[in-house]
């Protein structure tokens, strides 16, 4: 067994149409900023590679725009469809979060998040997934104010 990524680039992913994070550019890099007060989340939708064994750990680069103290977290929800699934009823697991991390004491800094969700929806070697993202601000010890910025998010699993 070994492990093997995917990677979601920023640019791929669907923004909420009720609380989209904003896209800006840095020279030619794009990036996205996700506040500290709305649940901003950015939907990637793909198919599972056919040699997904278990193990997924979201992985998350971030920087903060201008807070040097407090703790941030990100969220996910999972919702997976295997071949002769209803996929227009489907519902997704629940929402689930990182452990808190604390931010960079420099703004601007670039740091990861990685953290291995429990509730995958059943999800198995080729199933259309759909990943919800984002940052949590909901939960009590999240309190790091201002704008994240997000450079990177892939996935890692174990491989069969």
């Amino acid at each position: 067994m070994a492990t093997s990524e995917i990677i979601l680039p920023i640019l791929s992913g669907v923004k909420d149409a009720s609380f989209p994070p904003g896209l800006l550019w840095i020279g030619n890099v794009p990036y996205l900023t996700l506040d500290g007060t709305d649940d901003e989340i950015i939907t990637f939708s793909f198919r599972m590679p056919d040699n997904f064994a278990s193990g997924l750990t979201v992985k998350w680069q971030y920087s903060m725009v201008s807070a040097t103290t407090g703790v941030v977290a990100i969220r996910t929800q999972f919702a997976a469809s295997s071949v002769g699934d209803n996929i227009v009823s489907r519902t997704a697991a629940a929402i689930e979060k990182s452990a808190d991390n604390t931010v960079p004491g420099t703004a601007g800094v670039l740091k990861e998040i990685s953290y291995s969700p429990a509730v995958l929806d059943s999800l198995a070697g080729g199933d259309q997934i759909a990943i919800r993202i984002g940052r949590e601000n909901g939960t009590t010890g999240t309190n790091a104010t201002g704008d994240m910025a997000v450079w990177a998010i892939s996935l890692t699993y174990t491989t069969t």
